[in-house]
């Protein structure tokens, strides 16, 4: 029998092997809940640690109202936020909310935390001032808006749709093709075109937040250790798909100031980070130096802090080019570990 007669066995192979890549693919991008993590880390989706969303300002500077404006994101993708400015305080109020709901679906996610619990979790006093804090900062989390763009989106995205739809196999497989080509284009360095991002917008709290226990009110904000019922956004589940989390130690995060955790979560995010200018780095952190050689100096004592926690193994400089700036290059770990401690 020749080739042409035989039945097209192979093909059909074919297709349903790329369908089943299809569905373990959407089951890895979009999962049912978020990754379960142990107690004693933290987790930050990747595309929120590269990014300008949470600031590290003096808080007697008033904060800003962002119209849906764009954030600085050192690397793929890119963010948009609408709403009162965050900062580094409101980072550590959601990170706790998360690591509540790390064992919830995605359906479900509704966190039942008071104020003192959350205080303990940041290793605050359990007081007033604090509790206002975080009345405060739910209130900001509630009412902001962030748009999220990036590549892997736009292919769970289209995954999603095409499963939800009960597409064929064949459907799949043809999707599949589609897709593999596109993310091929990129690597090769062609232009992104717009069809070819995918987006969400999400709030970092969803529904209404609810409370008991207050003893009045003192400038329109409740009193005492409020029992808050917290419901987070199902949609950032994609977000926190386990390829795409940032892990990091609690006991080393709670030794940093506000720019150190950012830093610290910034270069998590990489297995091998590469070299990044100092000044991409403080648009990121939110900083706001004149002078390079007093950025320069902060960024290093926040660097040395993460060397001595052992949080990474070393970091160097290099100017750039042009003379205009530092390159900084951090090691996460010693060269022959480097392998073992992949994610």
């Amino acid at each position: 029998m020749d080739s042409y007669s035989q039945p097209k066995v192979g093909s059909a192979i074919e297709i349903k092997t790329k369908a089943n890549s299809v569905k373990a693919d959407m089951r890895k991008l979009i999962p049912a809940q978020l990754a379960f993590w142990p107690d004693n880390q933290r987790a930050v989706a990747n595309e929120l640690a590269r990014s300008a969303l949470f600031l590290c300002r003096d808080p007697r500077e008033k904060r800003q109202f962002f119209d849906n404006e764009s954030l600085y994101v050192l690397g793929e993708g890119a963010i948009t936020y609408k709403g009162e400015e965050l900062r580094e305080r409101d980072e550590d109020i959601w990170i706790s909310l998360t690591h509540l709901a790390r064992e919830m679906s995605a359906g479900k996610m509704v966190v039942t935390v008071s104020s003192s619990d959350i205080c303990k979790q940041n290793n605050w006093r359990q007081d007033q001032r604090y509790y206002n804090e975080i009345f405060k900062s739910i209130q900001r989390m509630k009412g902001g808006v962030i748009g999220v763009y990036s590549k892997r989106l736009a292919k769970a995205l289209k995954y999603e749709k095409a499963i939800q739809a009960n597409a064929s196999d064949a459907e799949l497989a043809r999707l599949h093709d589609e897709l593999t080509k596109v993310e091929a284009r990129l690597a090769e360095g062609h232009e992104i075109h717009d069809d070819e991002l995918g987006g969400m917008m999400m709030s970092l709290i969803h529904g209404d937040p609810t409370f008991t226990g207050a003893k009045g009110l003192k400038n329109n904000i409740p009193q005492g250790n409020l029992q808050w019922e917290i419901v987070l956004d199902k949609k950032m589940v994609s977000l926190f798909a386990k390829p795409f989390l940032t892990l990091v130690d609690n006991e080393v995060r709670q030794e940093l100031t506000g720019t150190g955790k950012r830093l610290h979560t910034y270069f998590s995010s990489h297995q091998k980070p590469y070299p990044v200018k100092l000044r991409n780095l403080e648009k990121m952190v939110g900083l706001n130096f004149g002078a390079l050689n007093a950025l320069k100096a902060n960024i290093n004592s926040h660097l040395k802090k993460l060397q001595d926690l052992g949080a990474i193994y070393d970091f160097s400089y290099k100017k750039t080019a042009d003379d205009t700036d530092w390159l900084v290059t951090v090691n996460r770990f010693p060269p022959q570990k480097e392998s073992v401690n992949s994610k």
